[in-house]
C-alpha cells in the first residue's frame, strides 16, 4: 500500500468528518466501524475495561477524532490526565467543544508517528481504528519512546477476518478495494502479533475480537458523501472484523 501523506489525511478528515457528520455526532461521538456497543457510555465503559485503566494514569489517545472516547474515559476516571492528538485541525476544533467542561483533557494537532512528547511520558497509549493511516513500524517505535516502562499500549483495530492467505480470490479483491479506496491499511491478527513481536519491547497481555459492525458507522457512510467518494457498495463489503490488543511495555 502507498500511504497518503499527512496533508491529504488532514484535508480528507476536515472535509468529510466534521460539519457533514454533525447529525451523526449528535448520536455518537465514538465513530468506529466495529464496536460492541452503539451507546457511547457503554462503549466507553467497555473500552476502559479493555484498556485496564486504574484511574490515575497519564493517557494518550492517538487519532482522537472528535473526543468521544476521551469524554467517556474522563467521566469514568476524573483523576486521569488524558491527552488527545489528531492530524485534523477541523476535528480538534469539534473535540475542544466536546471536552470544554473536562479539565483533565487536553488536545493538540499532531502526527502520532512523530509526536512532540518527551520520552517515557505516558502510562497508557491507545489507538481506536486509527493505526491504519500510519506506517506500522514507525507508529510502534514512537509508542515505545513515549510510553513509560511498564506502561500499556492498547490497539483497537479493523482486521482481516482470518489469515489473509485463507481468503478467496473474491474476498481478496474486496479487501484490496477497501484498502485502496479508503487508503487504510488492514492486517490479519497474526500479522499484527508478529509485527509487534519483531519490533520488540512489548509483552502481550490480551487479544480479543468482535464482529458486530456499527450501525452508526454504516449510516454515516450511507447518508453522506463518503459513499460516493469511496464508491461504497454492499457488493464491496470487505472481509473484515474488529479486534483489540493490550500490550505492556517491558522494562529495559
Amino acid at each position: 500500500m502507498v500511504f497518503k501523506d499527512i496533508s491529504y489525511i488532514r484535508d480528507y478528515y476536515n472535509q468529510y468528518y466534521t460539519d457533514e457528520l454533525k447529525l451523526l455526532f449528535s448520536k455518537t461521538k465514538i465513530l468506529q466501524a466495529f464496536k460492541p456497543y452503539e451507546n457511547d457510555y457503554r462503549q466507553g465503559k467497555w473500552l476502559s475495561k479493555q484498556m485496564d485503566i486504574k484511574g490515575n494514569e497519564k493517557i494518550l489517545d492517538c487519532g482522537c477524532g472528535v473526543g468521544g472516547v476521551m469524554k467517556q474515559l474522563s467521566e469514568l476516571h476524573p483523576k486521569t490526565d488524558i491527552h488527545g492528538i489528531n492530524i485534523s485541525d477541523g476535528q480538534i476544533k469539534i473535540a475542544k467543544e466536546v471536552l470544554k467542561d473536562f479539565d483533565n483533557c487536553s488536545l493538540s494537532v499532531q502526527n502520532f508517528m512523530n509526536t512532540n512528547y518527551d520520552d517515557n511520558t505516558f502510562d497508557l497509549v491507545y489507538f481506536c481504528e486509527s493505526m491504519g493511516y500510519g506506517e506500522f513500524e514507525k507508529v510502534i517505535n514512537e509508542v515505545i519512546r513515549i510510553l513509560k516502562p511498564g506502561g500499556k499500549l492498547y490497539i483497537n483495530e479493523i482486521v482481516i477476518k482470518c489469515n489473509e492467505g485463507k481468503l478467496s480470490e473474491k474476498e481478496l479483491d474486496k479487501l484490496n478495494h477497501f484498502i485502496d479506496s479508503w487508503f487504510y491499511n488492514v492486517y490479519d491478527i497474526s500479522t499484527i502479533l508478529n509485527k509487534v513481536e519483531e519490533i520488540g519491547g512489548f509483552k502481550l497481555i490480551d487479544n480479543s475480537r468482535f464482529v458486530k459492525p456499527s450501525i452508526h458507522w454504516i449510516n454515516a457512510v450511507r447518508n453522506s458523501s463518503l459513499k460516493k467518494y469511496h464508491n461504497a457498495k454492499i457488493s464491496n463489503i470487505p472481509p473484515v472484523r474488529g479486534a483489540d490488543f493490550l500490550y505492556k511495555k517491558e522494562f529495559v
